[in-house]
């Protein structure tokens, strides 16, 4: 008897599900690489607000960006991600008091992967999240060190977040300076699937494109598609791209290229009183969100 296909899980990005067999596979973690200005966070939130809009729950870890910011970039959008934070469906955390505490005391070069999965799957059990997005995961694998603990990382991590938790999960990863055609980091040959985003200039503008560059269990044809990000929609995907248009992969566009909201910056850790949880094995690393209510 044939065994019966998975059930996939819905992506949130318009026109991607029909390329990908339908969606992601329950369970397994996929990455978005890509420059700044290209998506990333864009296709995160989607990805989220697909499973909040169906009656699914959902968590969203933030580094880079502040969890206010990231509500301000998702209202530019058209998407109100407060009410799901009121009704206690969607919970944003954020990781940026941990790591500024860890720079803090000098501990630059290690990250503790298994505390933070452990962490991260308490709050996805006591709410019963079906939908994970970690943006941008780099910070919990690229710790100032030689490549072998990166890649030592990474495993840990991809690895614990599919045997230690109940989610599909979406990465965020950066790529500056490299082609996301042309070269891979560790992260992209351990997760299940990887979307590509590029910018590339196109006459006196620029064009982004998606290409899905690897789905593990999926027949994917090698085709990349330019697509808008619109709003109350986000990423909607167009036609293919020809062979001869965007020839150079991972043109840099300007600053402003990027501008609909949701910030990509590298890293920089906050201001921090120096009481923060790197310090006290005991006192949770990932921070719940709590958005000031209207007066």
């Amino acid at each position: 008897m044939a065994q019966k296909a998975q059930k996939r899980v819905p992506t949130g990005i318009d026109g991607l599900d029909p390329l990908v067999q339908d969606g992601f596979l329950p369970g397994k973690s996929y990455l978005v690489t890509g420059d700044a200005g290209t998506g990333k966070t864009t296709a995160c939130l989607q990805f989220l607000l697909k499973g909040l809009t169906s009656g699914e729950k959902a968590v969203y870890v933030t580094v880079d960006e502040r969890p206010s910011d990231l509500l301000e970039s998702a209202v530019s959008l058209g998407w109100d991600l407060q009410k799901y934070i009121q009704d206690k469906t969607l919970v944003i955390l954020d990781a940026a008091p941990y790591f500024s505490a860890r720079a803090a005391a000098g501990r630059e070069r290690e990250v503790d992967i298994q505390r933070i999965v452990t962490d991260l799957g308490s709050h996805i059990t006591r709410m019963e999240a079906k939908r994970l997005a970690i943006d941008p995961v780099g910070p919990l694998i690229n710790a100032d060190t030689y490549s072998g603990r990166s890649e030592e990382q990474a495993r840990q991590l991809i690895r614990l977040l599919q045997t230690q938790l109940q989610t599909t999960n979406l990465l965020s990863s950066h790529c500056a300076g490299r082609s996301t055609q042309e070269n891979s980091s560790i992260e992209e040959f351990l997760a299940s699937g990887v979307l590509a985003l590029r910018m590339f200039r196109v006459g006196d503008g620029f064009t982004r494109a998606l290409w899905v560059k690897k789905m593990r269990g999926t027949a994917v044809s090698p085709t990349e598609y330019a697509f808008d990000i619109q709003n109350n929609k986000g990423i909607v995907l167009l036609a293919p791209l020809s062979q001869n248009v965007g020839a150079q992969p991972g043109a840099a566009p300007p600053a402003a290229a990027g501008g609909h909201g949701a910030a990509e910056s590298v890293f920089r850790p906050a201001q921090t009183n120096g009481s923060a949880a790197a310090d006290d094995p005991g006192k949770p690393i990932l921070q719940p969100f709590e958005p000031e209510k209207a007066k």
